[in-house]
């Protein structure tokens, strides 16, 4: 088999795990975190973190909130689209949703304030996506030809390029963000109160959360409840 025909084939397999990879490197960020020695300000490092992770949740919120029906975007077992997306944030990217997806696990790594921690993840982020981009991009040629070749050769695959944007189509759909992405906005309060209860276990011992990060994290398993249940009972109507 052709090296080419091996990252499509790997691709296609990564493609239905790809979301289980955080999965691996979580627990790895963990364990950093309590056993490491490295002598840092974590209350700086916390800021930072939730930035970057916000600011990968930001980036995934405006790729959905204008996915229109029959392009690809957030399908999890095959490929699939019908339509090229290429306004909006896919006029400056053209994997926004991956893109996304590398701020927000960043974030925790700039939380353990070890390099080698950001270096491994970015290495293996790499490793691991740039294949199901490869075998997501050996679909669309197929299926789309020519328009998808005139749309890679001027915007970028992972580094935005702001100077191409180009205004999306249809308008922002608050409801498409709060059915697709509820997981990922409160999602990352519960990683950061898991990280915070792991430092707070390195120094003290013993597993606790402050005052206001409990209310903080009380708020959001509530409010994630209720999305949730919502969404079933809609789903029963």
């Amino acid at each position: 088999m052709s090296l080419k025909n091996n990252y499509e084939k790997v691709g296609e397999e990564l493609f239905r795990y790809r979301s289980y990879f955080p999965l691996v490197m979580f627990p790895i960020i963990i364990y950093d975190i309590i056993f490491n020695n490295i002598n840092i300000n974590y209350s700086t490092t916390l800021i930072l973190g939730i930035i970057t992770s916000y600011i990968g949740e930001i980036i995934r919120i405006l790729t959905i909130a204008f996915i229109f029906e029959g392009t690809s975007g957030r399908n999890t077992k095959t490929q699939f689209a019908t339509k090229l997306n290429t306004t909006g944030i896919y006029s400056i990217v053209r994997h926004p949703l991956y893109l996304g997806n590398y701020f927000i696990l960043l974030g925790p790594c700039i939380f353990t304030g070890n390099i080698n921690i950001i270096i491994i993840y970015t290495l293996s982020f790499w490793l691991y996506y740039e294949r199901i981009m490869f075998a997501e991009e050996k679909y669309l040629e197929n299926k789309f030809n020519h328009e998808f070749n005139n749309w890679t050769k001027k915007v970028p695959a992972f580094i935005p390029n702001i100077k191409l944007y180009l205004k999306p189509k249809g308008t922002f759909s608050f409801k498409r963000v709060i059915e697709h992405e509820y997981t990922g906005i409160f999602g990352i309060i519960i990683m950061y109160s898991i990280l915070l209860m792991s430092q707070n276990y390195k120094f003290d011992n013993y597993i606790h959360l402050s005052k206001l990060w409990n209310m903080l994290l009380v708020l959001t398993i509530l409010i994630f409840i209720i999305i949730r249940t919502y969404k079933k009972i809609i789903r029963l109507k």
